[in-house]
């Protein structure tokens, strides 16, 4: 179901969910944590645009499932990172 960002704002409501594009566990690649252990929750509907930025499918993540917080963070927790 593709939702305008407008919808979007709406649908996740109260902040009890969110617009999950994707979640998954890394190792760190850049920064002072580099080789660390990492768990990536990376958001639909970012409005930003950096030019750098390496998920750009995620600029226009509407379609993206509304997840709830408690699930994002019991996987995270689970994830070993």
């Amino acid at each position: 179901m593709t939702r305008s960002l407008e919808e979007l704002i709406a649908a996740v409501g109260d902040g009890s969910r969110l617009p999950v594009a994707e979640m998954f566990y890394t190792v760190q690649g850049e920064g002072a944590h580099t080789g660390c252990a990492a768990y990536f929750v990376r958001l639909g509907g970012c409005d930003v645009r950096c030019p750098w930025c390496d998920a750009c499918y995620t600029w226009e993540g509407t379609d993206a499932p509304l997840t709830a917080v408690t699930d994002v963070a019991r996987q995270a927790a689970a994830s070993g990172a």
